[in-house]
C-alpha cells in the first residue's frame, strides 16, 4: 500500500513492480469529473525544468483510495494535505447553508463494484460524508411525508379480504379445523413500501456509524436529526430482499431516488466489512475518490451565504466568453467577483500572477458585469469591479474574519485576497 499526501510526488522506488506504461494510460486527466474505470488520484507530469523538478506520478487536489494495478494487489492511498481536517464540520456547513440547485454528487465518486481497501484513516472520511448526507435527503423526504405504496400482504383473517390463497388456506385451517378462519391474499395502501424499508435499514446501520462521532462537537445534531428520521419510520419493516427500483418521476418524492443511492452505498459498505470477517465494519473503505478543490468551493460557498445572505451570492454564473467565476457578490452597494483556489496562494510573498490575470478578465465579461448590475452601454464608465481569491486558511495562521475585502493587494487597482479557516480536530 502507498500513502501519501495531496500535492506530493510518488518515488519511483514505491512503484516497484507496477506496469508503469499501463498506470500512464489509465490515469485520467479530465479535472472537472470522476471517470470510474480510470486512475483519479494521481498524474504524471513532466519536467518543465528538470533542475527544480522531476517527471514522475504526483498525487493531485484529490483524496481518497484506489487501486495501481489491474490485479488490485496495490493500493494507493491519499490523504489531505492539512493534517486532521474536520471533515464533519465542513459537510455540515456545506449542508446546512445548502439550496435546491447545488449538486454535491460531482465532490465525490465510490465505485461499490471494485475490491474494497482497508484503512481506518479514510472511514473516518468517508463515513460522514455518506451518512450526513444521507440523513439530509432522508429528513427532506420525512418533512414532505413518506411515500406510501400497495404492499403485498398474507394474513389469517376472520373473514375475506382480497383473495383466498386456496393452498394455504387448506393446509392452515381445513386440515386444522379452523374452519372459522380464511387465510387470505390482499393490497394494502402503506408506508411499508420496498423503497421505505430499504431507507430504514440504512438508518439502522448509519446510527451506529454515528456513535463513533460520539466525541464531535456536531455529534448532538447528527443525533438528533438521526432520531427525527427514525420517528417517521416508525409503522416500516426494516426487512428487505434486494434493492428496490424507484422509478416513478414525481415531483413531490424527487428525493427518494437520491436518497436510496446513498442508503445502498451504507448497506454495501457494510456488507464489505461482514465479507472481510473482520471484528470492525469500519476498517474496510470502497474505492472512493473526493474533489478536495469542489469540497473547499462548496465549503466556501456556504461561509460567503451565511455572511451576505443567500441571495446576494451567485454562484458559478456563466459568462460571455466561456467564464465561471465561483462567486459573484451581488448586494445594493457592493459588487464583487471571487474565486476560490485551494491551493498555496503565495510565491515569495507575492499573490500568484496567473490567477490575478484569469480574475482579471471576469472583471471584464460583460455578461457578468450586467449580472451585476452594472451598466456596460458606455465602457468610458464602466466602474472596475473589485476582485478577491479566497485561499484556504491552515489552523496555525492568524485568525481573520471572512472579509472580501479586508487585505488589497497594493501591486494592483481594487484587488484583494482572503483566506478561510479550514475546520480541524
Amino acid at each position: 500500500m502507498i500513502t501519501i499526501a495531496e500535492h506530493q510526488k510518488i518515488e519511483p522506488e514505491l512503484l516497484s513492480g507496477t506496469n508503469l506504461d499501463w498506470l500512464k494510460g489509465r490515469i485520467n486527466y479530465n479535472t472537472s469529473c470522476f471517470v470510474a474505470s480510470k486512475i483519479n488520484l494521481i498524474r504524471y507530469e513532466f519536467a518543465p525544468n528538470p533542475k527544480f523538478f522531476r517527471d514522475g506520478f504526483y498525487s493531485y487536489f484529490r483524496i481518497g483510495a484506489e487501486w495501481l494495478d489491474k490485479e488490485q494487489t496495490k493500493a494507493l492511498i491519499v490523504l489531505p494535505k492539512i493534517p486532521q481536517i474536520d471533515f464533519i464540520e465542513m459537510f455540515m456547513t456545506c449542508l446546512r447553508s445548502s439550496a435546491p440547485e447545488d449538486d454535491f454528487s460531482a465532490i465525490y465518486d465510490i465505485d461499490l463494484d471494485a475490491k474494497p481497501i482497508r484503512s481506518t484513516v479514510l472511514n473516518s472520511i468517508l463515513s460522514p460524508l455518506l451518512v450526513v448526507q444521507f440523513l439530509l435527503i432522508v429528513r427532506q423526504i420525512t418533512d414532505r411525508g413518506l411515500r406510501k405504496g400497495y404492499v403485498s400482504r398474507e394474513k389469517n383473517l376472520s373473514k375475506v379480504k382480497g383473495r383466498i390463497d386456496f393452498r394455504k388456506n387448506e393446509i392452515r385451517n381445513i386440515w386444522t379445523g379452523h374452519k372459522e378462519r380464511v387465510y387470505c391474499r390482499y393490497e394494502e395502501f402503506s408506508v411499508d413500501t420496498p423503497e421505505n424499508r430499504y431507507l430504514k435499514r440504512a438508518l439502522l446501520i448509519a446510527s451506529n456509524m454515528i456513535s463513533l462521532m460520539s466525541e464531535h462537537r456536531s455529534y448532538s445534531t447528527i443525533y438528533a436529526l438521526c432520531n427525527q428520521c427514525f420517528s417517521a419510520f416508525e409503522n416500516v419493516s426494516d426487512t428487505i430482499e434486494e434493492f428496490p427500483i424507484f422509478t416513478r418521476n414525481n415531483k413531490l418524492f424527487r428525493e427518494y431516488s437520491d436518497a436510496l443511492r446513498f442508503a445502498r452505498m451504507i448497506i454495501r459498505k457494510e456488507e464489505m466489512a461482514i465479507n472481510s470477517r473482520h471484528k470492525s465494519s469500519f476498517d474496510i473503505v470502497p474505492v472512493f475518490r473526493i474533489d478536495m478543490a469542489l469540497l473547499f468551493e462548496h465549503y466556501v460557498l456556504a461561509k460567503l451565504r451565511e455572511t451576505y445572505g443567500r441571495k446576494n451570492v451567485i454562484y458559478q454564473q456563466k459568462g460571455g466568453n466561456a467564464f465561471y467565476p465561483d462567486f459573484l457578490i451581488n448586494k445594493p452597494n457592493e459588487k464583487i467577483i471571487a474565486d476560490s483556489k485551494y491551493t498555496e496562494l503565495y510565491e515569495d510573498g507575492v499573490a500568484k500572477g496567473d490567477y490575478i490575470k484569469q480574475l482579471c478578465g471576469y472583471a471584464r465579461d460583460v455578461k457578468l458585469l450586467k449580472e451585476l448590475g452594472i451598466d456596460c452601454s458606455n465602457p468610458n464608465s464602466v466602474p472596475i469591479v473589485p476582485c478577491t481569491l479566497i485561499y484556504p486558511r491552515r489552523p496555525n495562521d492568524s485568525i481573520m474574519d471572512l472579509d472580501l475585502l479586508a487585505n488589497p493587494n497594493n501591486r494592483t487597482i481594487k484587488f484583494y485576497t482572503t483566506s478561510v479557516e479550514i475546520p480541524t480536530i
